[in-house]
């Protein structure tokens, strides 16, 4: 509703001084005419520039506007994607994260549906930072946040929420029907090397995985907790495994 009206108010702006240019122009031009003192073919001539005069000069000033509202629109979406999308992986960022998070808590408490959290992170990436320098470990987190975009569904949230961490949200699916999504995962991750600047890098995912039991009031802090306890304990179990929250 809020962009609609923004839209309406930048058309009707652009109407507005549409509309002044023209009565500005066929003002100066009557007025140039009243003042101007000549034979009648010559007077002819201006009262032809005087209609003319409006009719070049409002669409110069109009397509001018435009331009600078375009311009505009895309300075406004580009401060919407940063506070959206973490810059580097294209996922959406933390903040961005919590806000959807706090949105399908109360979906989910209405309609007394699964809400399934998952903790995922790389493992021993500061290990690949420190051999391969930053910008291989860069492009590992691009690939791995690719990974997880293809294999997700549309319903499901994806963020980085910080270094090499990464949350994924499930809404409306159950414990084991979310296991079933990250073992996919977690497979094809373990399964597959990445070759980056002529460098052959295996990877490794840690999952702690939670859920929102349907007959208890969900607290978004809590399942966070739960969801970082069973990534902590995947961590001691040896890496590459997924842990549910018991």
């Amino acid at each position: 509703m809020r962009k609609i009206i923004s839209k309406i108010g930048r058309i009707g702006i652009i109407l507005a001084v549409t509309v002044i240019s023209i009565v500005l122009s066929v003002l100066i031009c009557f007025t140039v005419l009243a003042l101007y003192d000549a034979g009648e073919e010559t007077y002819q001539i201006v009262a032809v520039n005087s209609v003319l005069a409006p009719l070049l000069i409002a669409p110069l000033v109009t397509w001018y506007l435009i331009g600078l509202l375009l311009k505009l629109n895309e300075l406004e979406q580009k401060q919407r994607d940063l506070a959206t999308y973490d810059d580097l992986t294209g996922t959406m960022n933390r903040r961005a994260f919590f806000e959807n998070f706090h949105t399908l808590k109360k979906i989910a408490e209405r309609q007394r549906s699964h809400l399934t959290l998952a903790y995922i992170d790389i493992d021993d990436f500061k290990a690949i930072n420190d051999r391969y320098g930053h910008v291989v470990g860069d492009a590992v987190l691009k690939s791995f946040a690719g990974t997880l975009k293809e294999s997700a569904r549309g319903s499901d949230i994806i963020a980085r929420i910080g270094g090499e961490e990464f949350a994924m949200l499930l809404p409306d699916t159950d414990i084991q029907g979310a296991y079933s999504i990250l073992e996919r995962i977690r497979t094809q991750i373990s399964a597959r090397a990445l070759t980056i600047d002529e460098h052959t890098i295996n990877l490794s995912i840690s999952i702690g995985l939670t859920h929102y039991q349907k007959e208890t009031e969900l607290v978004v802090e809590q399942l966070i907790k739960q969801a970082d306890q069973a990534l902590y304990q995947a961590k001691s179990e040896g890496k590459n495994c997924i842990v549910q929250y018991a």
